[in-house]
This record gives structure tokens, C-alpha cells and sequence, in this order.
């Protein structure tokens, strides 16, 4: 089993600094092949999540660990259900209106 390195060890003490969270993203943006940029450029709370995550899986080979993490970044990112069930009656609501406003005025 390999030994954690020490930017593994500083997140550990504090698992909730943005600070030690960062200095995580060069290894996290290797394994994703990604730039350090582009995961700097997400919300912090991603970033800690991400950082979280690494240290989870990090003695798992870097196919499992990069799968995980990829996982993490989509379902952040993607709407909860409610979310999207909000968006499709806005949707269908300001259609029906629409509907129903074009039916008056041709009367």
C-alpha cells in the first residue's frame, strides 16, 4: 500500500479548507486530464467534494478513482429530478397559456 503523500496528510487534519482542498488539484486534474485551471475554475464546495472523494478512493487503481471522481463532478452538475420537474411545468404551463390566450383572441 503506497504512503499518503503529504498534501493527502494536511487535507486529512482539515478536511474542510479550501486551502488543502487545492493544493489536492494537480494529482485530482492528472487523473481526470484535466487542467488545475478548469477545476479551479468550479465552486469550492465541488472542489472540497472532489478532494473528499480522491483521498476516499486514492489507493484504488487510477481507472476506478478517475471513474469515481468523474461521476462526482456530472452529478453535481446535473439538476435534481425536482429541478427538472419545475422546469418542465414552467415550461408546459407557459405553453398552455399560450395556447389559451391565442384561443381568446381568435374568438
Amino acid at each position: 500500500m503506497k504512503p499518503y503523500t503529504e498534501e493527502i496528510l494536511l487535507f486529512l487534519s482539515e478536511p474542510d479548507s479550501k486551502y488543502y482542498a487545492r493544493l489536492l488539484l494537480p494529482e485530482i486534474a492528472e487523473i481526470l486530464g484535466v487542467t488545475v485551471a478548469q477545476l479551479e475554475s468550479k465552486p469550492t464546495d465541488i472542489q472540497i467534494m472532489l478532494a473528499q472523494t480522491y483521498v476516499n478512493c486514492w489507493h484504488s487503481d487510477t481507472e476506478n478513482v478517475k471513474e469515481i471522481l468523474e461521476r462526482d463532478i456530472l452529478l453535481k452538475n446535473e439538476p435534481k429530478k425536482d429541478e427538472k420537474q419545475v422546469i418542465r411545468d414552467e415550461h408546459t404551463n407557459g405553453k398552455t397559456f399560450f395556447r389559451n390566450s391565442e384561443m381568446e383572441r381568435t374568438r
